[in-house]
């Protein structure tokens, strides 16, 4: 694209910052998702290649060993982590008390920078060491976000039941209600039924008696 094209080749390998986001997220509209028109995902980098302006190898391990790295190594192949951070703390501390004595006595002194790359190769074999906890920190970080999703989900299925449970007690209420009203309704209409009888009843007994008054009264 023009955004490529515009930076020079040396550039573009060693270049920490990515295209603007509009030439992605453009592409993956939910309509180009569903007729499959969105460019596909790149393939996986295979060989060598640069990153952050670094030469790395996709064959490299996770955390490369000071060997491969070219550096010293300052303890053995098969250690204590926790026993070698200590060792290399205490180190540190009495290079770092040389040098303030080398520098108090002769700051000129040639042993000095001697001094300073000692602990420099202290700081970088404590260095690693660190960074070999990555896997596990990794792995740890992995499994708290997958115990906190599983609450996550669980408290929302709790949520559910209650209001499924609440759901089932307001319509068993409203059912009892409903026949309750029902009953009433019922016993309503049979009651205005009575009263309609009887009320008839009486109207139609006073007619037959105004009848037989009417009638004594024509033949007399």
């Amino acid at each position: 694209n023009y955004y490529l094209m515009a930076i020079p080749v040396e550039e573009q390998s060693v270049s920490s910052f990515p295209n603007p986001p509009a030439l992605f997220y453009k592409r993956y509209t939910d309509e180009n998702v569903q007729s499959g028109l969105a460019p596909q995902p790149p393939p996986p980098v295979k060989g060598s290649y640069h990153a952050f302006g670094n030469p790395f190898d996709s064959q490299d391990s996770i955390i490369r060993s000071l060997e491969e790295q070219g550096l010293q190594r300052l303890y053995p192949q098969k250690y204590d982590r926790k026993t070698e951070l200590k060792k290399l703390n205490h180190s540190i501390l009495i290079c770092f008390l040389e040098l303030l004595d080398i520098l108090i006595e002769n700051p000129a002194s040639p042993d000095r920078n001697q001094k300073i790359e000692d602990i420099s190769v202290l700081f970088i074999n404590m260095h690693h060491l660190i960074n070999e906890y990555r896997p596990h920190q990794a792995e740890e970080t992995l499994r708290v976000i997958m115990e906190r999703q599983k609450k996550q989900r669980e408290d929302i299925i709790f949520q559910v039941q209650r209001a499924i449970e609440k759901a089932k007690h307001i319509g068993k209420d409203c059912s009892d209600t409903l026949a309750q009203m029902a009953g009433t309704i019922r016993s309503s209409e049979l009651f205005l039924a009575d009263e309609l009888s009887t009320s008839l009843g009486v109207e139609a007994k006073s007619s037959k008696q105004v009848a037989k008054v009417r009638l004594y009264v024509y033949m007399t």
